[in-house]
């Protein structure tokens, strides 16, 4: 019912309320001097709501997105779905954020240029997944006559169907039996050279997938080039660029290509992150980072003051983690292992 809404429709209801509210000239003059008003867009929102039958399956999967988000979805990796390019010549603010507005309710917003999207619990049973803007022509491209209805429309539809799809992704990702090992495996090339393969906790490789992460997958649409990655792996491994060589960099997508992640645009300097390439590289960073570095940090630095936290004010994800790192030190004293001093 909303999307049959038409250009027309709100013209014919916006000159219904300017003919009484501003009656400045008659339809005469009007037509006389062709002066006539022409009615804008000054903001516009586009929302999907996802309608749950129990409240309780809402909640649990609301507090799996902000756990999610807390690294996978970081505040510059998001931004990939506006399906705009971000240069050095942006200027706006390009950020997430989780804002508690006491509302009992977090909401997740991420921002782009004069606009933003975001998702949060509405009322009892809708998940909204929502994006506005107050500069269409500014932040997408599109006239803000109402003329330009169906364009707009089109383009805040691709944003939000983006933000799903994205989650989604962060939420989960499955892989075949085998498709791991066939991954770490090296790739021969036809002529016989070897190119290594990937590793899970290879600190460089994890570095660049992150960025890859950061700017683009195929729902956008968008490219990047080497130098465009460089500041932002760099950032992660917590070097300066000048001891982040493109170099490595190069080796890394080098990698990459050769499992068919990414690909190099004809007569170009620029590539390609694919669908898979964009799975893979979240399926990598979930693993490091939500299975293998928590746990091993649990299991040989345990902090102090996760003892004395109270099970009522433990997140899910931490009672997971504490109750996994419980059992591993169950298992290595029945087998008779302990950690090396």
């Amino acid at each position: 019912m909303a999307d049959s809404l038409t250009a027309k429709d709100l013209q014919r209801c916006g000159h219904k309320w300017i003919k009484h509210l501003i009656p400045f000239f008659t339809g005469a003059e009007r037509r006389e001097h062709r002066c006539w008003h022409q009615l804008f867009f000054a903001q516009a929102e586009y929302c999907d709501n996802l309608i749950f039958r129990r409240r309780a399956a809402l909640d649990q999967l609301s507090d799996r997105l902000l756990d999610a988000n807390r690294n996978l979805g970081r505040p510059d990796k998001l931004t990939v779905i506006f399906g705009r390019r971000i240069t050095k010549r942006y200027s706006g603010k390009l950020q997430t954020e989780i804002e508690d507005l006491h509302l009992g309710n977090p909401v997740m917003r991420s921002y782009y240029k004069n606009g933003f999207a975001k998702h949060y619990v509405r009322d009892h049973d809708v998940l909204r997944f929502e994006t506005a803007s107050n500069d269409v022509k500014g932040d997408y491209g599109i006239n803000k006559a109402v003329e330009n209805l169906v364009p707009l429309r089109e383009k805040l539809q691709g944003i939000t169907e983006r933000y799903q799809n994205v989650q989604q992704d962060i939420l989960e990702t499955f892989l075949d039996r085998g498709e791991l090992r066939k991954l770490a495996e090296p790739t021969l090339r036809p002529n016989g050279k070897r190119i290594p393969g990937l590793k899970l906790d290879h600190p460089r490789q994890l570095a660049v997938m992150s960025s890859l992460a950061r700017f683009s997958h195929v729902a956008a649409g968008d490219t990047f080039t080497t130098v465009e990655l460089q500041a932002a792996a760099a950032e992660v491994l917590g070097l300066s660029i000048e001891k982040f060589p493109l170099g490595g960099l190069r080796y890394e997508l080098w990698k990459l290509r050769a499992k068919g992640l990414i690909e190099k645009l004809p007569h170009s300097r620029r590539y390609r992150l694919l669908p898979d390439g964009y799975r893979i590289c979240l399926l990598f960073l979930k693993l490091f980072h939500k299975i293998y570095a928590p746990l091993t940090a649990g299991l040989l630095h345990p902090s102090p003051e996760d003892r004395t936290i109270t099970p009522d004010r433990l997140q899910q994800l931490d009672k997971l983690y504490q109750s996994v790192v419980a059992a591993l030190d169950e298992l290595v004293n029945a087998g008779g292992l302990k950690v090396a001093a």
